[in-house]
């Protein structure tokens, strides 16, 4: 198999994920939930958007059409952090996540580009997961 050359920062990322991460974790990560385990965006207490996400790639879309108050409404409560945690099991994007500064004014392009990178990572090391035992 011809595996494309990483960049530094990003083979340091899928050896740190080798490391810390068996097959199942990362298939759990990049997998589906069911719906009552799925993620619900509101705008505020009390008001549902109608919105959903069932696995971290839906997640990942959803941020580009959700409004911006609701993405502010969930990092202030750190509700993305502990879904990722809780639920979909990635407790690095769940630190990484708590990172972002919510008074900015790009909230959406860094989320989005903070779980899109995550994901590439996870599917960059899967190939090498498949052959450790």
């Amino acid at each position: 198999m011809n595996v494309p050359k990483l960049s530094k920062k990003r083979k340091q990322s899928q050896d740190s994920i080798e490391r810390s991460l068996s097959r199942e974790d990362v298939s759990k990560i990049l997998g589906t939930v069911t719906y009552d385990r799925a993620f619900y965006f509101y705008q505020d207490v009390a008001k549902p958007t109608g919105e959903f996400a069932i696995s971290l790639s839906d997640f990942c879309n959803k941020i580009n059409t959700v409004n911006a108050e609701c993405l502010t409404f969930h990092m202030k409560r750190g509700d993305f952090q502990n879904w990722m945690r809780e639920v979909i099991g990635d407790v690095e994007l769940a630190t990484r996540l708590n990172k972002i500064k919510i008074k900015d004014n790009a909230l959406r392009s860094t989320l989005h580009a903070f779980v899109s990178n995550r994901i590439n990572e996870l599917k960059d090391a899967w190939p090498i997961l498949l052959t450790m035992h």
